[in-house]
Protein backbone atom coordinates (compact mmCIF):
# COMPACT_ATOMS: atom_id res chain seq x y z
CA UNK A 1 0.00 0.00 0.00
CA UNK A 2 2.85 2.40 0.82
CA UNK A 3 4.59 1.77 -2.52
CA UNK A 4 1.31 2.07 -4.43
CA UNK A 5 0.58 5.36 -2.68
CA UNK A 6 4.06 6.71 -3.46
CA UNK A 7 3.67 5.73 -7.13
CA UNK A 8 0.29 7.48 -7.28
CA UNK A 9 1.85 10.55 -5.65
CA UNK A 10 4.51 10.84 -8.34
CA UNK A 11 1.91 10.35 -11.08
CA UNK A 12 -0.14 13.29 -9.78
CA UNK A 13 3.03 15.38 -9.44
CA UNK A 14 4.02 14.56 -13.02
CA UNK A 15 0.74 16.08 -14.22
CA UNK A 16 1.45 19.03 -11.93
CA UNK A 17 4.84 19.50 -13.62
CA UNK A 18 3.27 19.51 -17.10
CA UNK A 19 0.61 21.99 -15.97
CA UNK A 20 3.23 24.26 -14.39
CA UNK A 21 5.23 24.43 -17.61
CA UNK A 22 2.06 25.10 -19.60
CA UNK A 23 0.62 27.97 -17.55
CA UNK A 24 3.58 29.53 -15.75
CA UNK A 25 3.80 32.40 -18.25
CA UNK A 26 0.11 33.25 -17.73
CA UNK A 27 -0.13 32.65 -13.98
CA UNK A 28 2.72 33.86 -11.79
CA UNK A 29 4.38 31.36 -9.41
CA UNK A 30 3.08 32.74 -6.10
CA UNK A 31 -0.45 33.04 -7.49
CA UNK A 32 -0.32 29.46 -8.74
CA UNK A 33 0.95 28.22 -5.39
CA UNK A 34 -1.34 30.40 -3.25
CA UNK A 35 -4.66 29.57 -4.96
CA UNK A 36 -3.71 25.92 -5.28
CA UNK A 37 -3.37 25.64 -1.50
CA UNK A 38 -6.34 27.88 -0.69
CA UNK A 39 -8.56 25.58 -2.75
CA UNK A 40 -6.94 22.53 -1.14
CA UNK A 41 -7.78 23.95 2.30
CA UNK A 42 -11.39 24.61 1.26
CA UNK A 43 -11.74 21.08 -0.12
CA UNK A 44 -10.17 19.27 2.83
CA UNK A 45 -11.62 21.27 5.74
CA UNK A 46 -15.15 19.72 5.82
CA UNK A 47 -13.64 16.23 6.02
CA UNK A 48 -10.97 17.28 8.51
CA UNK A 49 -13.13 19.08 11.10
CA UNK A 50 -14.14 15.93 13.09
CA UNK A 51 -10.49 14.79 13.20
CA UNK A 52 -9.25 18.26 14.13
CA UNK A 53 -11.63 18.36 17.10
CA UNK A 54 -10.41 14.95 18.27
CA UNK A 55 -6.72 15.84 17.81
CA UNK A 56 -6.90 19.44 19.06
CA UNK A 57 -4.98 18.83 22.29
CA UNK A 58 -2.02 17.28 20.47
CA UNK A 59 -2.22 19.93 17.76
CA UNK A 60 -1.96 22.73 20.34
CA UNK A 61 0.98 20.97 21.98
CA UNK A 62 2.81 20.74 18.64
CA UNK A 63 1.81 24.02 16.95
CA UNK A 64 5.41 25.15 16.61
CA UNK A 65 6.54 21.92 14.97
CA UNK A 66 3.53 21.88 12.63
CA UNK A 67 4.30 25.44 11.54
CA UNK A 68 7.92 24.41 11.05
CA UNK A 69 6.88 21.44 8.85
CA UNK A 70 4.60 23.64 6.72
CA UNK A 71 7.49 25.83 5.56
CA UNK A 72 9.55 23.27 3.56
CA UNK A 73 6.52 21.20 2.48
CA UNK A 74 3.67 23.53 1.50
CA UNK A 75 5.22 26.99 1.43
CA UNK A 76 8.67 26.46 -0.11
CA UNK A 77 8.60 23.28 -2.21
CA UNK A 78 5.96 24.10 -4.80
CA UNK A 79 6.40 27.87 -4.74
CA UNK A 80 10.12 27.64 -5.54
CA UNK A 81 9.44 24.87 -8.08
CA UNK A 82 6.98 27.11 -9.94
CA UNK A 83 9.43 30.00 -9.72
CA UNK A 84 12.24 27.90 -11.18
CA UNK A 85 9.98 26.63 -13.99
CA UNK A 86 10.02 30.16 -15.45
CA UNK A 87 13.75 29.98 -16.15
CA UNK A 88 14.59 26.37 -16.93
CA UNK A 89 13.38 23.55 -19.14
CA UNK A 90 11.43 20.43 -18.22
CA UNK A 91 14.54 18.40 -19.10
CA UNK A 92 16.65 20.31 -16.59
CA UNK A 93 13.96 19.92 -13.93
CA UNK A 94 13.96 16.15 -14.45
CA UNK A 95 17.72 15.96 -14.03
CA UNK A 96 17.72 18.10 -10.88
CA UNK A 97 14.93 15.96 -9.38
CA UNK A 98 17.33 13.04 -9.65
CA UNK A 99 19.31 14.57 -6.76
CA UNK A 100 16.42 14.24 -4.33
CA UNK A 101 17.07 10.65 -3.14
CA UNK A 102 20.72 11.52 -2.53
CA UNK A 103 19.71 14.63 -0.56
CA UNK A 104 17.18 12.65 1.44
CA UNK A 105 19.72 9.96 2.30
CA UNK A 106 22.15 12.66 3.48
CA UNK A 107 19.48 14.35 5.61
CA UNK A 108 18.42 10.94 7.00
CA UNK A 109 22.03 10.14 7.86
CA UNK A 110 22.59 13.46 9.64
CA UNK A 111 19.20 13.84 11.36
CA UNK A 112 18.01 10.27 11.92
CA UNK A 113 21.30 8.33 11.81
CA UNK A 114 19.91 6.16 8.97
CA UNK A 115 22.93 4.88 7.07
CA UNK A 116 22.24 3.75 3.48
CA UNK A 117 22.91 0.08 2.79
CA UNK A 118 24.64 -1.33 -0.28
CA UNK A 119 21.58 -2.48 -2.26
CA UNK A 120 19.82 0.84 -1.71
CA UNK A 121 22.87 2.74 -2.96
CA UNK A 122 23.13 0.46 -6.01
CA UNK A 123 19.43 0.94 -6.75
CA UNK A 124 19.82 4.72 -6.66
CA UNK A 125 22.76 4.55 -9.06
CA UNK A 126 20.82 2.33 -11.49
CA UNK A 127 17.85 4.74 -11.35
CA UNK A 128 20.13 7.73 -11.97
CA UNK A 129 21.48 5.99 -15.09
CA UNK A 130 17.90 5.48 -16.27
CA UNK A 131 17.08 9.15 -15.70
CA UNK A 132 20.22 10.20 -17.58
CA UNK A 133 19.25 8.00 -20.54
CA UNK A 134 15.82 9.64 -20.76
CA UNK A 135 17.18 13.16 -20.37
CA UNK A 136 20.04 12.69 -22.84
CA UNK A 137 17.76 10.93 -25.33
CA UNK A 138 20.29 8.12 -25.36
CA UNK A 139 23.00 10.44 -26.71
CA UNK A 140 26.24 11.22 -24.90
CA UNK A 141 26.61 14.40 -26.97
CA UNK A 142 23.34 15.80 -25.57
CA UNK A 143 24.48 15.09 -22.01
CA UNK A 144 27.96 16.54 -22.55
CA UNK A 145 26.51 19.89 -23.68
CA UNK A 146 24.09 20.11 -20.72
CA UNK A 147 24.35 23.34 -18.73
CA UNK A 148 22.74 24.73 -15.58
CA UNK A 149 21.10 28.14 -15.13
CA UNK A 150 19.67 30.08 -12.16
CA UNK A 151 16.35 28.28 -12.59
CA UNK A 152 18.08 24.96 -11.97
CA UNK A 153 19.45 26.27 -8.69
CA UNK A 154 15.92 27.18 -7.62
CA UNK A 155 14.80 23.63 -8.41
CA UNK A 156 17.69 22.33 -6.28
CA UNK A 157 16.46 24.51 -3.39
CA UNK A 158 12.93 23.21 -3.94
CA UNK A 159 14.02 19.56 -3.90
CA UNK A 160 16.25 20.13 -0.85
CA UNK A 161 13.30 21.59 1.06
CA UNK A 162 11.14 18.55 0.27
CA UNK A 163 13.93 16.15 1.26
CA UNK A 164 14.34 17.97 4.56
CA UNK A 165 10.56 17.85 5.18
CA UNK A 166 10.43 14.09 4.49
CA UNK A 167 13.19 13.38 6.98
CA UNK A 168 11.77 15.76 9.62
CA UNK A 169 8.36 14.09 9.21
CA UNK A 170 9.95 10.72 10.02
CA UNK A 171 12.11 12.06 12.87
CA UNK A 172 9.25 13.35 15.02
CA UNK A 173 5.89 11.72 14.43
CA UNK A 174 2.80 13.33 15.95
CA UNK A 175 0.03 10.89 16.87
CA UNK A 176 -2.76 12.71 15.01
CA UNK A 177 -4.87 11.70 12.03
CA UNK A 178 -3.12 12.15 8.65
CA UNK A 179 -5.89 14.47 7.48
CA UNK A 180 -5.43 16.63 10.61
CA UNK A 181 -1.70 16.87 9.94
CA UNK A 182 -2.18 17.85 6.30
CA UNK A 183 -4.89 20.40 7.11
CA UNK A 184 -2.65 22.16 9.61
CA UNK A 185 0.29 22.12 7.18
CA UNK A 186 -1.88 23.67 4.47
CA UNK A 187 -3.25 26.31 6.87
CA UNK A 188 0.19 27.43 8.03
CA UNK A 189 1.63 27.08 4.52
CA UNK A 190 -0.98 29.42 3.05
CA UNK A 191 -0.17 32.00 5.74
CA UNK A 192 3.51 31.79 4.77
CA UNK A 193 2.78 32.17 1.04
CA UNK A 194 0.30 35.05 1.50
CA UNK A 195 2.78 37.97 1.90
CA UNK A 196 4.77 36.83 -1.15
CA UNK A 197 1.58 36.54 -3.20
CA UNK A 198 0.49 40.04 -2.12
CA UNK A 199 3.88 41.43 -3.22
CA UNK A 200 3.67 39.57 -6.54
CA UNK A 201 0.12 40.82 -7.16
CA UNK A 202 1.18 44.40 -6.39
CA UNK A 203 4.00 44.21 -8.93
CA UNK A 204 2.58 41.99 -11.70
CA UNK A 205 -1.20 42.18 -11.08
CA UNK A 206 -3.51 39.19 -11.48
CA UNK A 207 -4.37 36.75 -14.25
CA UNK A 208 -7.33 36.14 -16.54
CA UNK A 209 -9.84 33.74 -14.99
CA UNK A 210 -11.01 31.27 -17.64
CA UNK A 211 -12.83 27.94 -17.49
CA UNK A 212 -9.57 26.09 -18.17
CA UNK A 213 -7.89 28.03 -15.35
CA UNK A 214 -10.62 26.99 -12.92
CA UNK A 215 -10.26 23.32 -13.94
CA UNK A 216 -6.48 23.53 -13.50
CA UNK A 217 -6.79 24.98 -10.00
CA UNK A 218 -9.40 22.38 -8.99
CA UNK A 219 -7.04 19.62 -10.12
CA UNK A 220 -4.06 21.21 -8.33
CA UNK A 221 -6.10 21.68 -5.17
CA UNK A 222 -7.21 18.02 -4.97
CA UNK A 223 -4.78 15.61 -6.59
CA UNK A 224 -1.17 16.86 -6.24
CA UNK A 225 -2.05 18.67 -3.02
CA UNK A 226 -4.42 16.64 -0.83
CA UNK A 227 -4.23 13.10 -2.22
CA UNK A 228 -0.51 13.20 -3.02
CA UNK A 229 0.47 14.59 0.38
CA UNK A 230 -1.64 12.03 2.23
CA UNK A 231 -0.10 9.21 0.18
CA UNK A 232 3.42 10.60 0.56
CA UNK A 233 3.13 11.05 4.34
CA UNK A 234 1.85 7.48 4.66
CA UNK A 235 4.70 6.21 2.50
CA UNK A 236 7.33 8.06 4.55
CA UNK A 237 5.82 6.83 7.82
CA UNK A 238 5.69 3.23 6.57
CA UNK A 239 8.77 2.80 4.35
CA UNK A 240 11.01 5.64 5.49
CA UNK A 241 12.11 8.88 3.86
CA UNK A 242 15.07 7.41 1.95
CA UNK A 243 13.04 4.72 0.20
CA UNK A 244 10.12 7.09 -0.46
CA UNK A 245 12.44 9.61 -2.13
CA UNK A 246 13.64 7.04 -4.68
CA UNK A 247 10.13 7.00 -6.18
CA UNK A 248 10.87 10.51 -7.49
CA UNK A 249 12.80 8.78 -10.28
CA UNK A 250 9.41 7.84 -11.73
CA UNK A 251 8.71 11.51 -12.43
CA UNK A 252 10.47 11.72 -15.85
CA UNK A 253 8.88 8.41 -16.87
CA UNK A 254 5.34 9.55 -16.05
CA UNK A 255 5.99 13.01 -17.49
CA UNK A 256 7.09 11.49 -20.81
CA UNK A 257 3.97 9.32 -20.99
CA UNK A 258 1.65 12.21 -20.11
CA UNK A 259 3.32 14.47 -22.67
CA UNK A 260 2.91 11.72 -25.28
CA UNK A 261 -0.82 11.37 -24.58
CA UNK A 262 -1.83 15.01 -24.14
CA UNK A 263 0.85 17.00 -25.96
CA UNK A 264 1.48 14.58 -28.84
CA UNK A 265 5.16 14.33 -27.95
CA UNK A 266 6.89 11.24 -29.31
CA UNK A 267 8.12 8.26 -27.31
CA UNK A 268 11.39 6.61 -28.34
CA UNK A 269 13.39 3.53 -27.43
CA UNK A 270 15.45 5.49 -24.88
CA UNK A 271 12.26 6.29 -22.94
CA UNK A 272 11.56 2.59 -22.48
CA UNK A 273 15.21 1.70 -21.74
CA UNK A 274 15.50 4.44 -19.15
CA UNK A 275 12.12 3.57 -17.67
CA UNK A 276 13.08 -0.08 -17.20
CA UNK A 277 16.31 0.90 -15.44
CA UNK A 278 14.42 3.28 -13.17
CA UNK A 279 11.91 0.54 -12.32
CA UNK A 280 14.73 -1.94 -11.62
CA UNK A 281 16.49 0.62 -9.42
CA UNK A 282 13.27 1.25 -7.51
CA UNK A 283 12.85 -2.45 -6.81
CA UNK A 284 16.44 -2.70 -5.56
CA UNK A 285 16.11 0.39 -3.36
CA UNK A 286 12.78 -0.66 -1.86
CA UNK A 287 14.29 -3.70 -0.13
CA UNK A 288 15.02 -2.90 3.49
CA UNK A 289 18.09 -4.32 5.18
CA UNK A 290 16.11 -6.77 7.32
CA UNK A 291 14.34 -8.08 4.22
CA UNK A 292 17.71 -8.85 2.63
CA UNK A 293 18.96 -10.69 5.70
CA UNK A 294 15.86 -12.89 5.78
CA UNK A 295 16.29 -13.99 2.15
Amino acid sequence: MAYAGLTLTIFFWAINTVIAKAVIMEIKPMALSFYRWVLAFIFILPFAIPHLKKDMILIKQNLGFLFFLSIPSVAVYNSILYLGAQYTSATNISLVVATMPVMTILFSWVMNREKPFALQTMGIMVSIIGVMIIISKGSWQVLSTFSFNPGDLLIVLSIASWSFYSVALKKKQIDIAPISLLTMLIFFGVLCILPFYVWEFTVFKGFELKSTTIIIFIYLGIFPSILSYLCWNFGVKTAGASIASVFMYLLPVFTSIIAYIFLNESLFLYHFAGGLLILFGLIMSSFKQNNIKSM
